[in-house]
């Protein structure tokens, strides 16, 4: 039993992120189940580079995806992120980075040029005062990187607790005297319906890691390759109201 859980978590960990591009994030193939939602943010990075500058901190930083992207155009980056949440994500990360709470960041106030925050917000029980705090470290003028979700799957759980509107986003932006620099979708119909059958098909194979890491591995390689195709094809009807997440580009007032 030892030999197959082994045998299981290598294929898990070392060979689907190989087949899938996982270990290289943002950059992930088309047979990533998640390849059409990190395309987005890729690009959306590659396109929000002139605004980060500085002093930058990820927080939430996980494995840091953004770093090789954008490191030769700051001063100093740094990660933050809680490593009780994802250890396996942590014990083979090379990098120092700093474990603390978003709530309760260990910085002064006004310390940092440019904040990236990405795909955080919703894993936060109260996004309020990680805002609060993100607002409190960032100097007059600095930049916040923001992305949320919005018709997304539940994932991390169970440290998934919100969703944002466009609405809810420009309503939060203005409370906390934010300038909306720029805000747009990152995906439309496409993105939204065939990132969730993605993720249902997975959950569904995940049932059995074994069935799924063995015969089931080429199908659901193969599967999400045609879905994602078809993720794209249909992303060309740019219907505003059914968009996955959104980018915002985000200055300190």
């Amino acid at each position: 039993m030892k030999i197959l859980n082994r045998l299981n978590n290598f294929i898990s960990f070392k060979i689907i992120p190989f087949l899938t591009g996982e270990n290289k994030k943002p950059y992930v193939y088309i047979t990533n189940l998640n390849y059409l939602n990190w395309r987005h943010l890729k690009t959306s990075i590659l396109k929000s580079k002139p605004y980060i500058k500085g002093k930058c901190v990820d927080i939430g930083s996980g494995n840091s995806p953004y770093k090789k992207i954008i490191i030769d155009g700051i001063a100093e980056y740094i990660s933050v992120d809680k490593s009780n949440i994802h250890k396996h994500m942590f014990s083979s990360l090379k990098e120092k980075f700093i474990d603390a709470d978003i709530k309760e960041l260990p910085f002064l106030n006004d310390s940092f040029d440019t904040i990236i925050l990405t795909q955080v917000l919703e894993h936060i029980d109260d996004p309020f005062k990680a805002l609060s705090e993100a607002k409190r470290i960032l100097k007059k003028d600095g930049v916040l990187i923001l992305s949320v979700p919005f018709i997304y799957q539940a994932h991390a759980v169970p440290y998934d607790y919100f969703r944002f509107s466009e609405f809810g986003l420009k309503k939060i932006c203005n409370d906390y005297n934010f300038e909306i620099i720029e805000l747009h979708r990152q995906g439309y119909l496409g993105t939204t319906i065939f990132s969730i059958i993605n993720g249902f098909i997975w959950e569904l194979l995940s049932l059995n890691k074994i069935l799924r890491n063995t015969i089931g591995l080429p199908f659901l390689l193969i599967t999400f390759a045609i879905n994602n195709l078809f993720g794209l094809l249909l992303d060309i009807i740019k219907l505003k109201n059914y968009s996955p997440n959104f980018w915002l580009i985000l200055k300190n007032k």
